[in-house]
C-alpha cells in the first residue's frame, strides 16, 4: 500500500483532521540507519509525527523535529514537508534496546529528561519553540508542545505496530486541530481516545490500512469531508553535486590541503547514509573553478 496523507475537515464542529499511514516511509528509514527494536520505533514515531506537524502548512514549508536527551540514544532529528517527504536520523544508531512496556517503556533509551524541539520553515523565516520532555515519549510530547506553544487545541496520536522481524509492520497517525470559532471541547473530549480510535483500525486492517480508511473509520460518523490526499515518502535531497558545491565554498587553501592529503574527499550523508565521493579530478576542477592551481 502505498504511504499517504489526508486532510480533512469535520464540517459541522469546524475542526481539521490529519490522518497518515507512513510504513513504508519509516522502514527506509529504519533500513537506511540499521534500526532496530526501541530505536527503531522511536525514529518511526518521529518521523511519522513531523509529517503530521509539518502536513498543518502549506506545500513548501518544512518542519525540523528534534529530541535532545540525557539517555543514551542522545536524540534523534526529523525533517518533513508539507509536500509529504521526510527523512530524519537518530544520534546513536548503533544502540541496541528491546522494545519496553508501560507508561515509561521509551525511557531506556531516552533516559528522564530532555527537550523537545520544533523548527518551522516559513518563507526563509525561521520559529524555534522548545519544551521539556514530559512523557518521553513522541506523541505525547508533542501534544504538550502544541499545548504550550502552538496555543492551538490540537491533539495528536501516533502508533507503530513491529513484526517479530523488527520490522515495521503498519505505522500511523491522526490529528484533529480547532479551526477558528472550532468545537474546542471535541478535539480534547475525542482526542482523549484517539489513541484507541488509531490502533483499533489499524488491528482491523493490518498492513491494508490506508489514510482515507484510517479517516473514515475515526472521523466518518462526525460530518467528514476528505479534501485532499497526498503521497508520503522517505527522501533526502542530499547529491554529489551538494557536495561538491560545499567543498567549493571552503576556498582554494582547503581543497588543495584535500588533493594533497587525500587525493579525494568523502561525504557520508547523515540523513541517509548515502556516502558521496569528490575524486582527485572533481578536486582539480574546483582548483581551476577557483582560480588556483593544484601543488605538486
Amino acid at each position: 500500500m502505498e504511504d499517504q496523507i489526508c486532510r480533512g475537515v469535520l464540517n459541522a464542529s469546524n475542526i481539521k483532521i490529519l490522518s497518515i499511514v507512513s510504513t513504508r516511509a519509516v522502514n527506509q528509514g529504519r533500513v537506511a540507519h540499521g534500526l532496530t527494536g526501541i530505536v527503531s520505533a522511536l525514529l518511526s514515531q518521529a518521523l511519522t509525527g513531523g509529517l503530521l506537524a509539518a502536513a498543518l502548512h502549506k506545500d513548501q514549508q518544512r518542519v525540523n523535529l528534534q529530541i535532545e536527551c540525557d539517555g543514551p540514544m542522545r536524540g534523534l532529528f526529523v525533517d518533513a514537508g508539507a509536500d509529504g517527504t521526510v527523512r530524519g536520523y537518530v544520534k546513536n544508531p548503533l544502540m541496541h534496546l528491546d522494545l519496553g512496556e508501560g507508561e515509561f517503556k521509551w525511557r531506556p533509551a531516552l533516559g528522564n529528561s530532555g527537550f523537545l524541539s520544533v523548527l518551522r520553515d516559513v518563507g526563509n523565516e525561521y520559529y524555534r519553540s522548545s519544551v521539556e520532555l514530559k512523557a518521553m515519549s513522541p506523541a505525547a510530547d508533542l501534544n504538550f508542545y502544541f499545548d504550550t506553544s502552538e496555543q492551538v487545541t490540537t491533539r495528536l496520536a501516533i502508533e507503530v505496530m513491529h513484526h517479530e522481524d523488527g520490522e515495521v509492520g503498519v505505522a500511523a497517525g491522526l490529528l484533529m486541530q480547532a479551526l477558528p470559532d472550532g468545537d474546542e471541547g471535541l478535539v480534547r473530549t475525542m482526542g482523549a481516545s484517539l489513541h484507541e480510535l488509531l490502533v483499533a483500525q489499524m488491528r482491523e486492517h493490518g498492513v491494508g490500512l490506508t489514510a482515507d480508511m484510517l479517516a473514515m473509520g475515526v472521523f466518518g460518523a462526525h460530518d467528514l469531508q476528505l479534501l485532499e490526499t497526498t503521497p508520503v515518502q522517505w527522501k533526502c535531497s542530499c547529491s554529489r553535486e551538494k557536495v561538491l558545491d560545499t567543498i567549493t565554498s571552503l576556498g582554494k587553501a582547503e581543497v588543495q590541503d584535500m588533493l594533497l592529503t587525500d587525493g579525494m574527499a568523502a561525504v557520508t550523508c547523515q540523513f541517509c547514509n548515502t556516502r558521496h565521493v569528490a575524486t582527485a579530478a572533481d578536486l582539480t576542477n574546483i582548483l581551476s573553478l577557483l582560480g588556483a592551481t593544484p601543488s605538486a
